[in-house]
């Protein structure tokens, strides 16, 4: 179930994976907090915080098209931004800047409740204070506590930015409040709302976009459905990429059967073949739904990875099956037991093949989706 935060961008996703660059823009305004939050509990440095969102939110704006479920499109920013993070810390050889007696003078003077927050305003010295803060944290625990007061202390607000339950978020800040001193997490809690990016930073950012080409409307029903509203969009959600392969899956169950079902020699045998071609596409019907339905209502992997398994047993059973249907006929028409054996065994041999092919690219489509949507974490 989309929590009241994915409820709220899903309309600006589906129109932004459309082109409309004013969604995208609101998108940005949206999540700024988020992104900037997390690159700077990564990097912590709060102009790299900055720069790295900045990359962050032009990337998905080009590669918005590529975002296969628009619900997923909240963990996909987070992927995106944690990967950014990672790498501008590795090409950039970031150093702590806390050096020598004057930056301790510095966090001795913040951390006096008598001396005024303007006495720190100054960039170089936000930078001090905000990375010895963000050292002092637990690494669990950072993203939630810079985005908690950047998000006006709501710590639901924050479980649904992050995918995070409200007791998972609440439990890490007050292990965090512990660790602290209640009145210095106060001080410092200023400091992180202080530092916030505004709605400069978003103009600043929705200016670079004018420069980059707007995301290439993807070719299904969810970038139609981007350009109407209502019930509309959310059939194109529904009908996402699961049941697109669902029903592709049933065309390939039909295209199989044929062949098989032009060489029945008796009528009985033909419509136990109709009877099992009919259960399986009901069965791949239902695989979707129950796809459709892991992606809607989980933020993991586990739901959909066995939403794929219960999909694969059933097509499992139903070669079985077939093999026990056919197998009356076969003995008739090899009555030698080695050529029947031969031909059985030439009958498995590309029955495996296929199967192994199918099920092994079904999975990779899979997990290629569940990376792309940033659920893969």
């Amino acid at each position: 179930m989309l929590t009241s935060v994915e409820q709220k961008l899903l309309p600006d996703v589906l129109a932004a994976t459309a082109g409309d660059r004013s969604a995208f823009e609101r998108l940005i305004t949206q999540c700024r907090h988020t992104v900037t939050g997390i690159a700077l509990a990564i990097v912590k440095d709060l102009d790299a915080s900055e720069e790295v969102a900045q990359e962050v939110f032009i990337h998905i704006w080009q590669q918005l098209a590529t975002l296969r479920e628009p619900a997923s499109f909240l963990p996909w920013v987070r992927q995106m931004t944690r990967h950014r993070s990672y790498n501008y810390l590795r090409d950039n050889k970031v150093k702590q800047k806390i050096l020598g007696e004057e930056a301790e003078s510095l966090l001795e003077n913040f951390a006096d409740p008598t001396t005024s927050m303007q006495d720190v305003l100054e960039r170089e010295q936000q930078q001090i204070i905000m990375q010895d803060f963000i050292s002092q944290l637990p690494e669990d625990s950072r993203e939630i506590v810079l985005l908690y007061y950047r998000e006006e202390q709501s710590s639901q607000q924050v479980a649904d930015l992050l995918g995070l339950s409200d007791a998972n978020v609440r439990k890490k800040l007050s292990r965090v409040r512990e660790q602290l001193k209640d009145n210095l997490l106060t001080r410092y809690g200023q400091l992180v709302l202080s530092t916030a990016p505004g709605l400069g930073f978003s103009a600043m950012v929705a200016a670079a976009l004018t420069s980059v080409a707007p995301p290439v409307a993807a070719a299904t029903s969810v970038s139609v459905a981007a350009q109407h509203s209502g019930w509309l969009a959310k059939i194109a959600v529904l009908l996402g990429g699961a049941m697109i392969g669902a029903l592709a899956a049933v065309a390939g169950v039909i295209l199989a059967m044929k062949p098989v079902l032009s060489k029945a020699d008796s009528e009985d045998e033909k419509a136990a073949l109709k009877t099992l071609r009919n259960k399986t596409i009901l069965w791949v019907l239902m695989s979707g739904l129950l796809l459709t339905a892991a992606y809607e209502l989980t933020s993991g992997v586990w739901a959909p990875l066995a939403a794929f398994a219960v999909f694969i047993a059933g097509l499992s059973y139903s070669q079985l099956r077939l093999q026990q249907i056919i197998n009356p006929r076969l003995q008739r028409q090899y009555p030698d037991a080695a050529e029947l054996a031969r031909v059985n065994r030439k009958n498995m041999r590309w029955c495996l093949l296929g199967m192994t092919a199918g099920y092994g690219t079904g999975l990779f489509g899979l997990i290629y989706g569940l990376i792309q949507s940033g659920r893969w974490q």
